[in-house]
């Protein structure tokens, strides 16, 4: 979508990269630290909260979680296959699901005029340098 930093401001969010400096998530013992973009151990009982609240899957290693509590990207890290994915602030993926069934709708609306062209398309008896 290339107005994505304009849509994101009209719903409040902050249009963020991975690149920018975020909390990052250390294995500790049975279970896991997490650190500010300076190395200090993160010890606000609020934030930690939030990153539980992510439910950012234990598996994921290089996790990048996002300073912006209403970032548009909360969270990044590597899967066991080593792919990127993505955890979206929920207003986001609300945001880009209503704009995906706007374009299916609009899709569906179109679907008799495309049937209709195609079925006067293969009726056609010749080649036409249309059809070809």
């Amino acid at each position: 979508m290339p107005n994505t930093p304009i849509l994101s401001a009209s719903i409040e969010l902050v249009y963020v990269s991975d690149e920018e400096p975020g909390y990052t998530r250390r294995k500790q013992g049975r279970g896991f630290s997490y650190l500010h973009p300076d190395g200090q151990r993160v010890q606000d009982e609020s934030l930690r909260e939030r990153f539980a609240a992510l439910v950012i899957p234990p598996a994921w290693t290089d996790v990048w979680i996002c300073l912006e509590p209403n970032g548009h990207i909360q969270s990044t890290g590597r899967d066991d296959a080593a792919r990127k994915q993505y955890i979206y602030h929920p207003l986001w993926e609300e945001m880009r699901n209503m704009a995906k069934f706007e374009r299916v709708y609009r899709f569906g609306q179109a679907l008799p005029q495309i049937r209709q062209q195609v079925d006067a398309d293969l009726r056609k008896h010749n080649l036409p340098q249309a059809r070809v």
